[in-house]
């Protein structure tokens, strides 16, 4: 729903500006996945669609449970811990899910959603206005950009008692 609101915001000055110049944007019918394919497009038991081909759309995958618990909120100026859930909102110059892989590997808890035991919010637009900046804001989870997150990477803290 964010990304629709989104992109509508960005679209409406657009219609506005070729309104105002007399030009008649080329807009195309929306038609539902199941019509992107010339073959039917079954679901997959993963949540996912098959057949689909082209852009970025991509099944999502079950990521298996974190082995830590969550030691709390990232602390500016110190080491992501094991444990620690991380959250993504927004585009990414590198592909998510090498990013969630990255996170995963390095024993953080990649959620997909955020709540009050989020301990870090990646985004590379800490000013946007989405959901989960805004909740992040109003939690008081601290909000990282990616390069700020790919350098935390590189030096995560093992869990207690590890």
């Amino acid at each position: 729903l964010d990304d629709a609101r989104v992109l509508a915001e960005a679209f409406r000055p657009s219609l506005a500006a070729a309104a105002a110049g007399g030009v008649r944007l080329p807009l195309l019918e929306c038609r539902p996945l199941t019509e992107w394919s010339d073959r039917p497009v079954p679901r997959q038991p993963t949540g996912g669609y098959g057949g689909y081909r082209g852009g970025s759309w991509r099944p999502s995958r079950r990521r298996p449970a974190c082995a830590y618990p969550n030691p709390g909120r990232y602390e500016e100026g110190k080491r992501l811990k094991q444990g620690m859930r991380v959250a993504f909102s927004g585009d990414t110059s590198v592909d998510r899910e090498l990013l969630e892989d990255r996170a995963t590997e390095a024993g953080l808890h990649v959620a997909t959603s955020l709540s009050r035991l989020t301990s870090l919010l990646v985004t590379n637009d800490p000013d946007s206005g989405t959901s989960k900046v805004v909740k992040a804001r109003q939690y008081g989870t601290p909000v990282v950009d990616e390069a700020a997150f790919g350098q935390l990477l590189r030096d995560v803290e093992p869990a207690d008692g590890d």
